[in-house]
């Protein structure tokens, strides 16, 4: 098995002593964890004030097996094989309230029966690790004050693409060993009855095994934030935001930058079924070295995020979310890009027993030239359809379709089409 170097455990045990981010998760090689089974809705129950769930823990053990008609995601060359998974998943959830607390982890291993080497060096080239391990708590410290952290960490072989679009940290799509992490702390105080404000940071980690890639991607990426909110109706908050950002590459210190965010948006409920948030504003990018070193200088780019729920009745709900703005880029000629992500999810329970779920999302890169080279556009669209049956309590089955696509206007070698098939069955305990 590979051996990771030091040098790359230094960042990942920093981000990992910080212990965690957003609660979500992670796949191994494109497959892993069933989020109906990691947040199973079934199993959610009203803790209330110190009654805590006899059975707080839940395991759920998954096995799945399929096909992958490009595992090396080439765009020649391109081989399949049949790929068998295995993953191990744990959730704990707990409550009173004054305080909430979450924690999911799991780990996963794929295996390929028939994949070459390509251009790895073997060490991983019949199977994709991953790790993933998640913490949140909210704590109500006095009726005005509210201490929250939101944590995440993950050390994948593989992305998988909600890893674009859920995440505010940009990661390369090749099949290469890497780690990250963002964490997020605020806190959260009530001036008045109709005014507040929330102060956070958040800190994100990116390093890869390669240290080919790991020259032009390992960083930090430090930001600081504070939000200034107005209840204008019991429904209707409006916000003011100002976030100061900082990128420090571990290697290049060229691409290292400074950002200013200036942001306006709000935050309504139009029913206690539907509601949106919305952020729109500006972002001044400042880089630390002088043109000589980068090309591409100093930048303004306007800035804007969106999210959106709706319950469409007891059975169904849809999630949109959208972001267009500046982000760190995964190639080494460019130092910086505009991208433009959108994400809908769809969640339909037939019965009670099968539930079906829908995740379409694109994302747009418009990557910045350098002396030598041209910037280039890049489009990336990922489907996923799976459909699951609840046999018992505690055993379930699933059969899915998941179908990614990466287009490239001149970058040849980055673009790919993969197809993935796969039946499982998952055990809850």
């Amino acid at each position: 098995m590979k051996m990771i170097p030091f040098s790359k455990l230094a960042p990942a045990g920093f981000a990992l002593a910080l212990v965690c981010i957003q609660p979500g998760t992670a796949l191994a090689g494109g497959q892993g964890f069933s989020r109906e089974v990691m947040s199973d809705s079934s199993r959610s129950v009203d803790l209330g004030l110190g009654k805590f769930e006899s059975f707080p823990f839940h395991v759920s053990v998954t096995v799945r097996g399929g096909y992958d008609d490009n595992v090396n995601l080439t765009s020649f060359d391109e081989q399949g094989s049949l790929f068998t998974n295995a993953a191990l998943g744990l959730s704990y959830e707990f409550g009173n309230a004054r305080t909430r607390m979450s924690l999911n982890g799991g780990a996963g291993v794929t295996y390929y029966f028939d994949r070459d080497d390509g251009f790895d060096d073997g060490d991983y080239s019949d199977y994709d690790v991953n790790f993933f391990l998640g913490f949140g708590i909210t704590h109500k410290a006095t009726p005005r004050l509210t201490l929250a952290a939101s944590l995440y960490a993950s050390y994948q072989s593989q992305p998988d693409f909600s890893s674009f679009n859920n995440n505010t940290l940009s990661i390369n799509r090749r099949s290469q060993d890497f780690f990250f992490t963002t964490n997020r702390f605020s806190v959260g105080y009530a001036w008045a009855p109709r005014f507040s404000t929330v102060t956070s940071y958040t800190i994100g980690v990116v390093t890869y095994d390669d240290d080919v890639i790991g020259v032009f991607q390992d960083r930090f990426e430090h930001t600081f934030g504070n939000e200034f909110r107005f209840l204008v109706w019991p429904t209707t908050t409006l916000v003011a935001e100002y976030r100061f950002g900082i990128v420090d590459y571990m290697d290049d210190a060229s691409r290292d930058s400074t950002s200013h965010f200036l942001l306006g948006g709000f935050d309504h409920s139009f029913s206690p079924r539907f509601n949106m948030s919305a952020r729109a504003g500006v972002e001044f990018r400042s880089f630390d070295e002088d043109g000589l070193v980068n090309p591409q200088g100093d930048r303004t780019h306007p800035y804007f995020e969106g999210t959106l729920n709706y319950a469409l009745a007891q059975s169904t709900s849809i999630s949109w979310s959208n972001r267009y703005s500046l982000e760190q880029p995964d190639v080494p000629e460019s130092y910086s890009r505009a991208t433009y992500r959108t994400a809908l999810s769809v969640r339909h329970a037939f019965t009670p027993r099968i539930v079906a779920g829908l995740n379409v999302a694109y994302q747009h890169d418009d990557n910045a030239g350098s002396f030598a080279i041209g910037g280039f556009d890049e489009d990336s669209f990922d489907l996923s359809l799976s459909v699951r049956y609840a046999m018992t309590r505690n055993l379930s089955f699933e059969a899915g379709y998941h179908h990614t696509r990466v287009i490239s206007d001149e970058a040849l070698f980055r673009e790919f089409v993969r197809n993935r098939y796969y039946i499982g069955a998952t055990f809850t305990f």
